[in-house]
């Protein structure tokens, strides 16, 4: 029997090696979920910001029609806050000194006769007096203070002092312009009666300075036109307001 012997030569088989294949879009697949991050970031930061800048009113507004959508009748029929504002009605009882004062003042005007020098009323300001800066109650161009005037003063104060509101002198001129050594203009002037005002009854009262303080508007707070006598006199004035409770409250928070 003939033996076939089999001659093995170096092997031919090649092993096949499959090379790795380069995928471009597989290599940037993790800027998708970097992107996808940073973008929720940023929606996170918006809500954050307009958040903490909410305009209250309408976010109770949103809340009041959210709510009514869900058929809540108690939201429906009641609005935010009660149906009042954010600010805090003022408690009319601290106010109701100053028609007392008025009516009392009134008595004392009527009583003396100078009706055509002193008015009264009240304003959102508190109670206004107004004197008339001339004739009997001051000389014309001058701020000192006639006997009769300062007699009126002493009332004012003798009902202001049992209040614990704050006051404030306002002097005033018409529109005629003024010029001496003593007054170059009608700011002085003005300014100058409001001064004699106060420092009569810090001084001569034993008001407290905590409680009082003085402007002085020249003629560019007229009550009427300046086209006759009589409106340039009613324009020459001193307004003594006894502020009222919230006013007074505002006058004494600026103070140090």
């Amino acid at each position: 029997m003939k033996n076939f012997s089999s001659r093995r030569g170096p092997s031919r088989l090649h092993a096949i090696v499959a090379e790795p294949v380069h995928d471009g879009a597989g290599m940037t697949r993790w800027l998708l979920t970097y992107a996808d991050m940073i973008t929720l970031l940023l929606a996170l930061f918006v809500i954050l910001f307009s958040v903490s800048t909410v305009d209250r009113v309408k976010l109770q507004r949103l809340a009041h029609d959210i709510s009514g959508g869900f058929h809540n009748d108690d939201a429906i029929n009641n609005p935010p806050n009660g149906g009042t504002t954010g600010r805090q009605p003022r408690n009319a009882a601290e106010d109701t000194d100053l028609p007392r004062i008025d009516a009392q003042l009134r008595k004392y005007v009527a009583r003396n006769g100078l009706q055509s020098e002193v008015s009264t009323r009240i304003d959102r300001r508190g109670l206004v007096v107004t004197l008339l800066a001339d004739r009997a109650l001051y000389v014309s161009g001058s701020a000192e203070l006639p006997p009769q005037t300062k007699r009126l003063l002493d009332e004012i104060d003798t009902l202001f002092v049992a209040t614990d509101k704050h006051l404030r002198v306002e002097g005033n001129t018409d529109s005629v312009p003024i010029q001496t050594s003593v007054y170059p203009t009608n700011w002085e002037l003005s300014a100058a009666r409001a001064t004699g005002v106060t420092r009569y009854l810090v001084e001569g009262r034993g008001l407290s300075p905590l409680r009082v303080s003085l402007a002085g508007y020249g003629e560019y707070r007229p009550r009427a036109a300046n086209d006759t006598d009589r409106d340039r006199r009613s324009n020459r004035r001193v307004d003594i307001v006894i502020l009222n409770a919230e006013m007074s409250k505002a006058d004494a928070a600026v103070q140090p």
